[in-house]
């Protein structure tokens, strides 16, 4: 049942107990009369019913914990000990002595309450423009930069994900249904639940071969359960049926066969997997594997958004979002402009790295009234290699105008001065087809380099807006130092991620699913804007009496 925070002070409260038990300019204090205040309880009232159930703990309390796990990467447990032994914590969340109890499943199982929808999001959206207000900090210039949120599951390979997805079921399967447990494991190639279990297997050819056992296995346990009015409804057969069928696939035979005809049956193993999304791991199926150069991860993508005006007194996070693992930073750029735009935090510049910045998204932010700013993807930034008299071509080295009213690219001349015979657009393609004199083009002593395609009859350039924005933006950051010292503004999101990641404790997810781990960056963004906070407070503070003295 919701019920708000009582608001009327305790006898028991710690400064009433113990005058100056604290320190006057704890940090406590600026948490208690600032943040504390801010953290609108009716917003989280639809989580509960209104009229049954036990009254819930203070809503206040439970975020500040949560936020307080951020700020010193505690677990569960850790929090709730340090809640019953910390004064600073009790003064900041207005507890009394005595009352500073809340059991660690509560707590939990009130984070799970939040992640079913977007109230942690619009918490952080709120506090954080409480803070922007009150310090003072200009948006026009922000930055943004992703990482790698690890899972806390191991890499499998393909041996260890077989071997563990059939053990996860049969250990449920031996719990739920010890009959046809003790019916099915006599039929598998192996002891799936011994003591000594092993994920790995040294020698390739006995594990590949073990591959191919665990892929019949995999079938077998699909076909005998397959029509179980119960079992085809646990989350752990569901997985090894999505497993089975992204690694492996039957042939010679229809899924009608029996399982006792199953040495006629053909399983073959996929080379790569298929689907959508790949399960890594039968703990975490919403972890998924990537690469990236040799980092090898199965977990998520953190993306990070924050301030970065040189005039600003302090700098804070504006946007935090987790997607999967193989999400590309040019896909989420779009969607990071839009949350800004929607939380009244809207940039006039943004820095992102080549990863954010192609010709598609440099329109686009265009279009929305933002420059987003960085060098283009795709292209080496050897400013050697470009400035090599020998180097390829591209669009950028064509003269071109854009139009004023319909933004359409007009060429005008190639490298060589040549100018177009004429200039059409493919309504299959969308594609600018620019043509150029056959016989000037085979002459020319560029052709080996210019991106023009010599044809029988015609010499063709094919190009679009995108296509060219992102050339022009190439030759813009490696022909000006000016810029490229703009673009340096970016770098200062390296040192972001590694304070979110690292001092919040988002580099590793404790969770299982992709909305928790959610959760917890966005929990960790709001635990570092507190944190930037309250050190500006602190700081003002400690500045006051210098101050006064300059101007008297």
């Amino acid at each position: 049942m919701f019920k708000k925070t009582n608001p009327q002070s305790s006898l028991f409260d710690p400064n009433m107990i113990v005058p100056g038990i604290l320190p006057a300019d704890d940090w406590s204090y600026i948490y208690r009369e600032k943040i504390y205040p801010l953290i609108d309880e009716d917003k989280f009232r639809h989580l509960y019913d209104e009229g049954w159930g036990a009254p819930n703990k203070s809503i206040k309390m439970q975020v500040s914990l949560l936020i307080f796990m951020s700020i010193e990467e505690f677990n569960w447990r850790e929090a709730v000990y340090q809640f019953q032994r910390r004064i600073d914590w009790m003064n900041a969340t207005h507890t009394p002595f005595g009352e500073a109890k809340i059991d660690h499943t509560t707590l939990f199982k009130f984070y799970q309450r939040i992640e079913q929808d977007d109230t942690a999001y619009k918490l952080f959206k709120e506090l954080t423009s409480s803070f922007i207000i009150e310090c003072g900090v200009s948006t026009r210039k922000q930055r943004v930069d992703s990482f790698f949120m690890h899972g806390w599951l191991k890499i499998l390979s393909r041996y260890g994900l077989f071997k563990e997805t059939i053990r996860v079921f049969l250990q449920n399967l031996r719990k739920q249904k010890p009959g046809l447990y003790e019916e099915i494991k006599d039929e598998l190639s192996q002891n799936y639940l011994e003591k000594e279990f092993d994920l790995t297997e040294k020698d390739k050819d006995k594990a590949h071969r073990r591959i191919s056992e665990m892929a019949k296995d995999l079938y077998r346990i699909k076909q005998a359960f397959a029509n179980h009015k119960q079992i085809k409804h646990y989350q752990g057969f569901k997985t090894l049926i999505i497993v089975f069928e992204q690694q492996c696939v039957v042939k010679e035979t229809s899924d009608k066969t029996e399982c006792d005809n199953l040495a006629e049956i053909e399983i073959e193993v996929r080379d790569k997997p298929v689907g959508e999304k790949i399960i890594s791991s039968p703990h975490n199926t919403d972890a998924e594997y990537t690469r990236k150069r040799d980092q090898k991860v199965v977990g998520h993508k953190g993306f990070l958004t924050e301030t970065c005006d040189p005039e600003n007194p302090v700098q804070f996070i504006t946007d935090p979002n987790l997607e999967k693992a193989t999400h590309s930073d040019s896909q989420e750029i779009s969607r990071i402009e839009d949350r800004l735009e929607e939380n009244s935090s809207k940039p006039e510049e943004l820095y992102g790295d080549a990863g954010f910045v192609n010709g598609k998204s440099i329109l686009e932010a265009e279009s929305k009234g933002i420059e987003l700013e960085g060098p283009s993807s795709g292209r080496s930034q050897s400013i050697e290699d470009f400035a090599d008299e020998e180097r390829a071509l591209d669009v950028a080295d064509f003269k071109v105008k854009i139009e004023d009213d319909s933004k359409e690219l007009v060429v005008l001349s190639c490298p060589n001065k040549q100018e177009p015979i004429d200039q059409t657009r493919s309504k299959k393609t969308g594609k600018l087809l620019i043509h150029f004199d056959n016989e000037k083009c085979k002459e020319c002593p560029l052709n080996k380099r210019c991106p023009v395609k010599i044809g029988v009859r015609k010499s063709t350039l094919t190009i679009d807006e995108e296509q060219y924005a992102g050339a022009e933006r190439h030759h813009k950051y490696m022909n000006d130092p000016d810029y490229r010292k703009q673009c340096s503004t970016r770098a200062g999101a390296e040192s972001l991620v590694n304070e979110v990641a690292n001092s919040h404790g988002a580099r590793r997810s404790r969770h299982r699913t992709e909305g928790r781990s959610r959760l917890q960056l966005i929990f960790a963004s709001i635990a570092c804007n507190v944190k930037r906070y309250i050190n500006y407070r602190l700081e003002c503070a400690q500045n006051q009496p210098k101050l006064a003295k300059v101007r008297v």
